[in-house]
């Protein structure tokens, strides 16, 4: 497992650019579609709400790797919870890449990486895209 770094004291370099820039394992094709260096898939990508409260126990789970746990954690609504999960996959399983983030709207709208930006790769991707596959929906 690959993790990207604390770029400031509890912030973390996001999923896109630690994909795209530090990895470089996507590539553009066209102009919205993103696909996979190795494979030519394309690329899957959502975001799971999260209220509050809930925000902690996220992190607890995202940090072991208990994918299963978050899947059984209540979902908020779109564009009411600051705090997402953020992923981004092929359907193969050789590239799984998750963080856990935060919509700061009273700081110009900007989003923040509470947690590094973890990139699961072949086998490694592959054991847990079902479970991530599921968070997807």
């Amino acid at each position: 497992m690959l993790q990207s770094k604390e770029i400031e004291n509890g912030e973390y370099h996001d999923l896109y650019s630690f994909l795209m820039k530090d990895l470089q394992l996507f590539k553009r094709k066209f102009i919205f579609s993103l696909k996979h260096v190795e494979t030519g898939e394309s690329q899957k990508c959502f975001f799971r709400y999260f209220e509050r409260p809930y925000q902690q126990e996220l992190i607890r789970l995202f940090n072991e790797n208990d994918f299963k746990g978050i899947l059984a954690l209540p979902t908020g609504e779109e564009g009411k919870c600051a705090t997402q999960l953020e992923g981004r996959y092929v359907k193969s399983g050789k590239l799984v890449g998750l963080q856990v983030i935060e919509a700061r709207p009273h700081e110009g709208g900007r989003y923040v990486g509470l947690t590094p930006a973890k990139v699961f790769l072949d086998a490694e991707g592959e054991k847990i895209v079902g479970d991530v596959a599921k968070l997807h929906k």
